[in-house]
């Protein structure tokens, strides 16, 4: 390992976990990029960008993943 890889990842692992992710994701997209967008990306872009809007915009109700699973999990056990 290079001196300025290791400086890159001891930088990258300072940053908060909103922000590794996003390095994260960026680095592994390189890995695969293909030169373009295909279809199947492209239509999870749109619906995760969708998504974003409705919860930025207020329409959608967040729910805590925990109050999720105890919810399904009582609908289960009626």
């Amino acid at each position: 390992m290079t001196p300025d890889t290791a400086t890159l990842i001891r930088d990258g692992l300072a940053l908060d976990a909103d922000q590794r992710a996003v390095v994260a994701n960026a680095l592994l997209e390189s890995l695969h990029d293909t030169g373009g967008t295909n279809e199947i990306d492209a239509a999870w872009r749109a619906e995760a960008n969708r998504r974003l809007a409705e919860v930025r915009s207020g329409a959608v109700e967040l729910v805590d993943a925990d109050e999720h699973y105890e919810r399904l999990h009582a609908s289960f056990t009626r």
